[in-house]
């Protein structure tokens, strides 16, 4: 598990209330209870934890776990090639 994975699955327990067990690779956010709201919430809360910018309009609730992690990875990987990260 990679530690941007642990950070988003701490943040959905501790923030969101979701059970590990519902954080299946297969599952989208809103089967996980978040709707639109609480995406938005969820994007705000991990972009301060890991210094990334991620519009509202990049992740939805349809989205998965893997997704949005992947998306994450990314943004932080641009920002450290970009020298932007300690």
């Amino acid at each position: 598990m990679t530690p941007v994975r642990e950070i988003v699955e701490a943040i959905l327990t501790s923030k969101f209330q979701v059970l590990p067990e519902e954080m299946a690779a297969d599952r989208t956010l809103a089967s996980m209870d978040l709707d639109s709201l609480a995406v938005i919430e969820l994007l705000y809360t991990l972009g301060r934890e890991l210094d990334v910018k991620v519009g509202e309009d990049e992740v939805t609730s349809h989205h998965t776990l893997p997704q949005l992690v992947a998306l994450l990875e990314e943004k932080r990987a641009l920002r450290a090639a970009q020298g932007v990260m300690p």
